[in-house]
């Protein structure tokens, strides 16, 4: 097989080094040519690794050579006389002529130790890194060329390609997008999945140029200056009037004696760590910070915080030979930009949850990059006690997320970035894949099909139409609202799957897959249990979870460890506890899964979960609404108010250019969460003229309302006449929306677009003339009322499922209600747009004048 990937300036450089090094070469201009390493299983050329090399170097020549002979079936040389033809693995200071301009004597500055350039012609091959980090990359990525990959940790998951015959033409430089690319676990991993989780990590380049220490520091820095902290209980911070002696007390920060003694800390940290790039100088956890005047003064806590990173930053570099950096995270009380300068040695990590301030995120990273920052992102890929690994749950089983926020990021400044996750292979693993391939290139996201479809098409062969299907029911950004259509179709697809394929590898995996839709069956089936089959389905389930281990497809070590915690109905008994060891602990099992067993799985699941098959057609209904006056549909008031949390759109309308959208908002509803923000409004006008083309122009926002649970005004002033929606966020606190207008005010309820209010609520909608059944996705809640106040169907206390109400003779093209529903209501079959009044409500054009 033949591979092309030429650069003709690089190809020249790296020819060039062989002209110099192979004195039977030519001096001549060197031409493209390709570079054959093996023939009919056989290698032509060995690995060249100078003599001079040290021990990483050689471990990465040595995977080379290892998998070039999986891959090729050759036996592949070391050696180290560099002066003939064969492929060098070395760091650009070894070459005695530099691959790269700066000349290898110079040192590598600290955001290029990572880059590295292969490149290949007639006689030979430079596998080269401007560090030896840089040549680890190197082999793994020229492997990636050649068909290599690993997608998800573990021999199931590795991809060996077989090509005998191997002729490379090749050449190209690499550098990473972002300086720190991390991906780890929030609960660290058992003994089972640390190397599996290592290995993975170094084959798709996964590391960092500088190791960025970000976490909580302040109690390390009390822990190793204790006694100084006994002798001058004024450093730790003034809280109702006393110093608080926690250990994870915050500083009073105003305090010059406490500032000299964390610099101290620093130096001394750095005495003891002379290789370390950074020192964290990031808080405790949570509030605490001192109420004393001069720290007041100061400002905000962020501006606090910073004054110290600041002055350990400026005292470490002021007498280094080398760079070094202070990690600190812009999280919780310290998230909110500050109004002070950042030193350009501090890196700031901005969370992208827990935010305090009434700040977006995007608002975060602006803010701290005017003050001179460097960034970092501080993600959250999976949390286990967020989404418990269940299909599409985790944050980056979502790959539109990831494809969209990665490249955002790094547009706003970000070059650090650090996400927790777990060992969610079974939902995470394909967006683990594609994070770690967009953290090196943002470009990568446009390759997002390509990359889904070979990974389909690498691992699962003949099952790979099959296994696209199932890996829908695992893909984040599509709505799964049943569980039981979504467990009956997810065992249906691998018990197909298992009778496409008799290749081992594949039918590895497809177990694998077994055990984690098992998995999230047991799980679903003890979250939903009462009384003593609770504690039962528990046991079920965490005995499961510890046997299936070593598949890596959910996080074992989490769920084992945490959710008899939080969940008050369930025990584990003290021989059974996560940290007993296996052979004194009942629960504990370490025994393969037979074949039969995996098919026993299946069929369980398939007997158990049926598919919902839908008895209507949904309809599509267009977004160019209009106002439903025309139908002279009657009816009272249902509501005036909707309560949100977080995030809530509705639409209006206006007559008049310059109309005035005026109505009430209350923010902080919930109390102990006012520390928020203001709630944002923003008005969008809906098509209509637009200097750019969008077909949303915002028009008008609002910031006025505090979260103090009072009632304010907000008056928006609407540009031309027509459509326009509202956008409101608020910190999470909780607001609420009263519509006392004459204009409309109408939301959503369809499949890409629910409700988005909180509470149980009242509200229209109508019904088209000639309509014969509502067809809708609903559960839990509600109850759907016909014109006549006829109860048409009740939702209370059925499973979220998909139903079908017949629409009796002259009940269509007026207004039903549905009541006291909450928001996993979805219309399908009718106009998917809810109202309080029939004057608020808003419909598709071509409906109402169809209906007129």
């Amino acid at each position: 097989m033949e591979f092309n990937n030429m650069r003709p300036a690089l190809f020249i450089l790296l020819s060039l080094f062989f002209v110099c090094v192979a004195s039977r070469l030519s001096a001549a201009e060197p031409k493209v040519e390709s570079f054959e390493i093996t023939r009919d299983g056989k290698a032509l050329v060995p690995i060249i690794v100078p003599i001079e090399a040290e021990e990483r170097t050689r471990a990465a020549a040595e995977n080379l050579r290892r998998y070039l002979e999986k891959i090729t079936g050759a036996k592949f040389e070391t050696s180290e006389e560099m002066a003939q033809p064969g492929i060098i693995v070395c760091p650009r200071e070894l070459l005695k002529f530099s691959l790269f301009p700066n000349g290898s004597t110079q040192k590598v500055p600290w955001n290029e130790r990572e880059d590295y350039a292969i490149g290949t012609f007639g006689q030979g091959m430079l596998v080269v890194g401007k560090t030896e980090q840089g040549v680890e990359h190197a082999v793994w990525d020229l492997l990636y060329h050649l068909g290599y990959r690993q997608y998800f940790p573990g021999e199931h998951w590795e991809v060996i390609p077989n090509i005998p015959d191997l002729k490379l033409q090749l050449a190209l430089e690499s550098s990473p997008d972002y300086h720190s690319r991390l991906i780890w676990y929030g609960y660290g991993a058992w003994e089972h999945g640390e190397e599996p989780l290592k290995d993975w990590q170094a084959k798709n380049r996964l590391g960092a140029a500088i190791k960025l220490n970000t976490g909580h520091a302040y109690g390390r820095i009390i822990s190793a200056k204790q006694a100084e902290f006994d002798a001058h209980p004024e450093y730790r911070a003034l809280i109702d009037g006393q110093r608080n002696p926690s250990p994870q007390a915050k500083f009073c920060i105003s305090n010059p004696g406490l500032r000299a003694l964390v610099v101290e800390y620093a130096h001394e940290f750095f005495e003891e760590n002379p290789d370390a790039d950074s020192i964290s100088m990031d808080p405790s956890d949570g509030g605490g910070w001192c109420e004393c005047e001069e720290c007041q003064q100061m400002g905000s806590v962020s501006n606090r915080a910073l004054t110290l990173a600041n002055e350990v930053a400026r005292a470490i570099n002021a007498e280094s030979d080398r760079e070094r950096f202070v990690g600190m995270y812009a999280y919780n009380y310290h998230s909110p930009p500050p109004t002070i300068e950042v030193d350009p040695h501090v890196i700031i990590s901005v969370a992208t949850s827990f935010i305090r301030g009434g700040y977006t995120l995007d608002e975060l990273l602006k803010g701290w990059a005017e003050k001179g920052a460097k960034l970092g992102i501080r993600d959250y890929y999976s949390v286990s006690t967020w989404d418990r690994d269940l299909p599409g749950q985790t944050r980056a089983s979502n790959l539109e997320w990831l494809q969209q926020r990665i490249p955002h990021y790094y547009e706003l400044g970000a070059r650090f970035s650090t996400a927790e996750s777990g060992e969610s292979w079974g939902t995470t693993g394909l967006g683990h894949y594609f994070a770690a391939r967009l953290l090196w290139n943002i470009h990568e996201a446009g390759r997002l099909e390509d990359i889904r479809e070979e990974f389909l098409t690498n691992c699962f062969g003949d099952a790979k139409e099959t296994l696209r299907a199932y890996y829908q029911h695992l893909d984040g950004s599509r709505p799964h609202l049943m569980r039981e259509d979504q467990f009956a179709r997810m065992y249906r697809l691998l018990k197909q799957a298992k009778t496409e394929t008799n290749n081992k590898a594949v039918q590895a995996r497809l177990n694998d897959l077994i055990l984690y839709t098992r998995y999230a069956d047991l799980y679903v089936q003890y979250s939903e249990a009462q009384g003593a089959a609770r504690q039962a389905a528990f046991e079920k389930m965490i005995r499961h979870v510890y046997r299936s281990r070593n598949s890596m497809m959910m996080h074992a070590k989490a769920l084992y460890r945490d959710i008899d915690g939080r969940d008050r109905n369930v025990m584990i008994p003290p021989e059974a506890e996560w940290n007993v060891p296996e052979e004194k602990n009942p629960w504990k099992s370490s025994e393969l899964f037979t074949e039969a067993e995996l098919q026993g799985y299946l069929d369980e699941g398939i007997a158990r979960y049926q598919p919902v098959e839908l008895d209507f057609s949904p309809v599509d209904f267009s977004d160019e609404l209009v106002s439903a006056k025309p139908l002279s549909l009657e009816g009272e008031t249902l509501t005036d108010e909707w309560t949100f949390r977080g995030a809530f759109e509705c639409y209006t309308q206006t007559e008049r250019a310059g109309e005035v959208i005026e109505f009430g908002l209350t923010g902080g509803l919930i109390k102990h969460y006012r520390d928020r923000g203001n709630v944002k409004v923003e008005l969008w006008q809906v098509g209509g003229a637009s200097e750019t083309g969008e077909n949303e122009t915002l028009v008008a926002t609002d910031e006025s309302v505090p979260p103090d649970g009072e009632q304010y005004s907000v008056k928006l002033k609407a540009g031309e006449p027509g459509l326009y929606k509202l956008r409101l966020t608020d910190g999470g606190d909780m607001s609420r929306i009263t519509w006392s207008s004459n204009l409309p005010f109408t939301i959503t309820a369809s499949m890409d677009h629910p409700p988005m209010y909180k509470l149980r609520m009242n509200q229209y909608f109508y019904v088209p003339r000639g309509t014969k059944v509502i067809g809708l996705l609903g559960g839990d809640t509600g109850r759907i009322v016909d014109p006549d106040g006829k109860e048409a169907l009740v939702l209370e206390d059925k499973q979220q499922s998909y139903y079908s109400v017949p629409v009796p003779t002259g009940l269509d093209g007026k207004l039903w209600t549905i009541r006291s529903a909450n928001q996993n209501f979805r219309l399908m079959t009718v106009p998917p747009y809810l109202a309080g009044s029939p004057d608020q409500l808003l419909l598709p054009s071509e409906v109402v004048e169809r209906d007129r």
